[in-house]
């Protein structure tokens, strides 16, 4: 049985949502007719209960009125009232229940008993918070829920409902579906637990540390529902250990599901039967014809098929559909799939599987079926696996290609091939992006003997997971123990390894010298080497031969041999136009790269696209769009951890969330960002582009310095300052600026701005442009600062890069706001705070909104004269004084808002002393003598401005 200990970190979530309503509801109370309701949803097992109870706990401090609700009392009229204590014992005659809820012919049978509630609850809620919990509302009776919704959208004060039900138990019509209605409840579904969520439960369960492998069986078994999964663990396996729990394979059923399923199954005609095994055989949706045939029914008798299908129906064990004419049928739930499955016995199981690969329509699922009917090694078989392997690897079906190579691995004879095989399945995993399945392949491999083989498919695992120390050692390894005169396949995978390994070490040269390596000895059609070919276009790009790196994907696009690898194509055509600033190219070719439901595609590729189109996206200003593209490759990632890339998927979510001044949010993808020690350089440079966008958002211009120091340190002539590429030494270079340190600015951007200048980069011209304005107007050579934030704003036009046009002209502002030319400033920056506006950025615009107070100009509309209004409130609610200069004024409001000397003097771009002097000018004119009483005469304007 689970506690609520067990669950109530793997709830984290809607144990928030829950202290969100019971806060409301302590704070301002439910208004009438609009209680604070919330019902807690899913299927048995699911954690309702727990959930609810975890909730109970944690809040000791509030009166609880409780009813448990049950099938055998249903009937029971006001049974549910009596147990929560709102009917009085002279309304019940001392029973629990009313006396005659029919007696008041005039009215509603449950108004009397709604009445009395609300009283109760009435009274209950003066002496202070009351929350009224009903488990099992699907168990309620009417009459109770008809006078609990009357007294819920009647009561005033602190008072909130809970309620758990279960999936279906509410259907449209039904009491609890109209209660629901009736107080506007907020639906809570439960879900399934991820992996780490039942990893969690069996260690505070059970106390068993689980492996991967071992977590996956334990989610296969309970398909995450945390009832089966404590079920699991309490019948044997916990005491066992997690070895013993991965053992028992995807086919493990627990023994409630498995009696559930069978008493099912044994009230079912022998027809119904043996559809719905022939179903769980023929796994997926398959046709009613083709699930007829394998079940024996008759084949001319349409009749029989619809009878036994809807008797299974009925049963609830089948979901039937017709499509384009055609009955599908599929089995409702996974694990009953299984538990069918497993109910066969071997010998049945066996024959089902051999008819039903005669009746396969593709080798895929004839092979699929021979091999589930295999009883011990065939060395036929596993050819014909081998070659089904070969032919998905062929399409770019990496997982499927590792399916077939793990069966082969299980059914050749031959001790070296069964080795081979195991190796190939775990380097397709890895190239599939199925870390999870591939970490237990990878420990078993572990302790094989050494060989260039065993070391090249543990380098591969070990790159995809950051750890570049590791992957770097175990390729030099395999390299040098190959054999020279042996296989060219393997000498040619060895090189595309390093390949990746160099991309992720951003080891330009490198790159270009195992690709050619990768090319020549795979040849250029092969797998590999279209593989290797796939980056030369990015390797050279990066290299600055642009116009040789598009020339390399055109040729690699009108190869007959791409086939199913057109994948990686798009992904370096998108990525390296987005470095070239052909954005909409970019766009679109990373949009092709990431592949559509039911087609094949590399995870790992997919995950790539996915932070550079939401790099793309960012650029564009589609911020909402970038999000959403962050968002679904951080959801497409989390279960397999691939490490190498997280820290970029991140930070555009980082930078968006800054921006719009979500800071909560902001520091989350921040924090998820940062990679271990032995990361790859790429994985640095993704955490510190995320940390620097955060800090730069909230002017913490310090924090962007620290941010970047692991970027600085790294070797940066082997291509890092490319043009395009990794656009982080502006962001730098102005936090020097803005931290007083320009000289070192001036010597960072001289080789950038020649790198820049020779490639005719545009974007980077310009972004580096703007921050040698600064450095120039710090110098005090304003009219050459002008001259280059006018070349600067001038790179960008026609390239559709909104953001980093506002930050252009906002630099450009600033400094002519501080150099005194206050009138072009405000222009400026009037310029930069429409473009920030336009695309969303809040925190840019309020910053622009002071810039142009201090320079004399306010944003907002002036608040108008009204004839009863005092003075004093006018000058409350205008928030200035109107002895304040635009800077005094600009200086109070910052202070006011909690910021210290040395932010405020960051955020106009002026010394401490400055704000220090402005400060005692505004304490002498308010007749105040403290910050906090500058704050609170803020408050004071913000008050009265609201309530006029």
């Amino acid at each position: 049985m689970l506690n609520s200990r067990d669950e109530a970190v793997s709830r984290a979530q809607e144990l928030s949502e829950l202290d969100s309503l019971l806060g409301a509801a302590v704070s301002g109370g439910a208004a009438p007719g609009r209680p604070l309701c919330a019902v807690v949803e899913g299927p048995a097992g699911m954690g309702k209960t727990t959930l609810c109870e975890a909730f109970l706990a944690a809040h000791p401090g509030v009166a609880v009125a409780r009813a448990d609700a049950s099938p055998w009392e249903r009937e029971l009229v006001g049974g549910v009232l009596a147990q929560l204590g709102l009917v009085p014992d002279e309304d019940t005659g001392g029973t629990g229940t009313p006396t005659d809820p029919h007696d008041a012919t005039a009215q509603p049978a449950w108004l009397p008993a709604g009445r009395a509630a609300l009283a109760r609850l009435t009274a209950l809620a003066a002496r202070g918070p009351v929350l009224v919990f009903i488990d099992s509302l699907e168990d309620a009776d009417v009459l109770s829920l008809e006078a609990l919704a009357y007294a819920a959208r009647r009561v005033r004060g602190p008072v909130a409902l809970l309620a758990a039900l279960r999936s279906g138990g509410a259907d449209p019509g039904s009491p609890a579906a109209s209660f629901a209605d009736a107080v506007g409840a907020r639906r809570l579904t439960l879900g399934p637990l991820p992996a780490q969520g039942l990893r969690w439960l069996a260690q505070v369960h059970s106390g068993v540390h689980l492996s991967p492998e071992a977590t996956q069986s334990l989610w296969n078994v309970s398909r995450g529902n945390p009832g089966l999964a404590v079920e699991a663990l309490d019948h044997g396996l916990a005491s066992l250990g997690a070895e013993a729990l991965a053992a028992q394979g995807p086919g493990a059923v627990v023994p409630s599901v498995a009696s559930r399923v069978e008493t099912a199954l044994s009230l079912l005609p022998p027809d119904s039967r043996s559809l719905v095994e022939a179903v769980s055989v023929l796994g997926g949706t398959p046709t009613g014809a083709a699930a007829a045939q394998l079940a024996g029914l008759p084949a001319d008798d349409p009749q029989a098929l619809l009878a036994a299908a809807d008797a299974a129906w009925r049963a609830g064990l089948l979901e039937c559909r017709t499509v384009a004419g055609s009955l599908q049928l599929t089995l409702r739930d996974p694990l009953v799939r299984d538990a069918v499955h497993a109910g066969l016995g071997p010998r049945d199981r066996a024959s089902l599987h051999r008819r039903a690969a005669g009746l396969a329509g593709s080798t895929r699922e004839r092979v699929r079926h021979l091999v589930a009917a295999a009883a011990m090694p065939d060395a036929g078989l596993a050819a014909e696996v081998d070659r089904l392997a070969d032919e998905e690897a062929a399409a770019g079906d990496w997982s499927a290609s590792a399916d077939a190579l793990m069966a082969a691995s299980q059914l050749h004879v031959d001790p070296g091939l069964r080795e081979n095989r195991l190796l190939r399945a775990a380097e397709a995993m890895v190239g599939a992006g199925d870390l999870p399945q591939a970490a237990p392949l990878a420990r078993r491999i572990e302790s094989l003997p050494q060989s260039a083989a065993r070391d090249a498919v543990l380098a591969y695992y070990a790159i995809h997971r950051g750890h570049a120390r590791r992957a770097a050692a175990l390729l030099d390894r395999a390299w040098e123990t190959r054999d020279p005169l042996g296989s060219a396949d393997l000498a040619s995978r060895i090189a595309q390894y390093r390949v990746l390994n160099a991309l992720a070490d951003w080891d330009i040269p490198a790159l270009l010298d195992w690709t050619e390596r990768a090319v020549r000895l795979a040849g250029p059609e092969s797998a590999a080497g279209i593989e290797a070919r796939a980056m030369l276009g990015l390797g050279l790009g990066s290299a600055g031969r642009r116009e040789e790196a598009r020339a390399a994907y055109d040729e690699l696009a009108s190869s007959p041999h791409l086939g199913g690898r057109d994948q990686r194509l798009h992904l370096g055509r998108g990525w390296l136009a987005l470095a070239l600033d052909d954005i909409d190219e970019a766009r679109l070719e990373l949009r092709a790269a990431i592949p559509q439901a039911r087609r094949p595609g590399a995870l790992r590729i997919t995950l790539w696209a996915h932070v550079w189109l939401a790099r793309a996206e960012f650029s564009v200003g589609r911020w909402d769009e970038a999000l959403a593209v962050a968002r679904a490759g951080i959801a497409l990632n989390a279960p397999v951890g691939m490490d190498l890339v997280e820290p970029l998927l991140h930070f555009t979510a980082a930078q968006v969330h800054a921006l719009r001044g979500d800071a909560e949010e902001a520091a989350r993808h921040r924090r998820l960002a940062q990679p271990g020690p032995e990361a790859y350089p790429v994985m640095h440079l993704g955490g510190a582009l995320a940390a620097a966008a955060v800090a730069e958002s909230a002017g913490d211009y310090p924090a962007v310095l620290r941010a970047f120091e692991p970027v600085v340190r790294l070797d940066r002539s082997r291509g890092i300052d490319e043009p395009g590429f990794w656009p982080w030494q502006d962001v730098y270079a102005n936090a020097l600026v803005l931290t007083g340190r320009v000289e070192e600015a001036d010597a960072f951007l001289r080789p950038l701005e020649a790198a820049a200048g020779a490639a005719a980069h545009r974007s980077t011209i310009a972004r580096l442009g703007y921050v040698r304005g600064r450095v120039l107007g710090a110098q005090g050579r304003l009219d050459d600062a002008v001259r280059c934030f006018e070349d600067s704003l001038a790179e960008l036009d026609g390239l559709s890069l909104p953001y980093a046009m506002a930050r252009g002209r906002f630099a450009y502002g600033q400094t002519l706001r501080r150099s005194g030319r206050r009138r072009d400033a405000t222009e400026v920056l009037a310029s930069a705070r429409d473009a920030f506006s336009a695309i969303g950025a809040t925190v840019y615009v309020a910053r622009c909104d002071r810039e142009l107070q201090a320079a004399g100009t306010s944003a907002f509309r002036t608040v108008p004269h009204h004839p009863g209004r005092s003075r004093d409130t006018r000058r409350q609610q205008e928030g200035l004084h109107p002895a304040f200069t635009a800077q005094e004024a600009a200086v109070a409001r910052l202070v006011a808002g909690g910021l210290s000397n040395r932010e405020a003097a960051h955020e106009l771009f002026v010394s401490v002393k400055t704000i220090q002097y402005h400060l005692t000018r505004i304490y002498a004119k308010l007749g105040i003598s403290s910050r906090a009483e500058l704050a609170a005469l803020y408050r004071g304007s913000e008050d009265a401005a609201a309530v006029d």
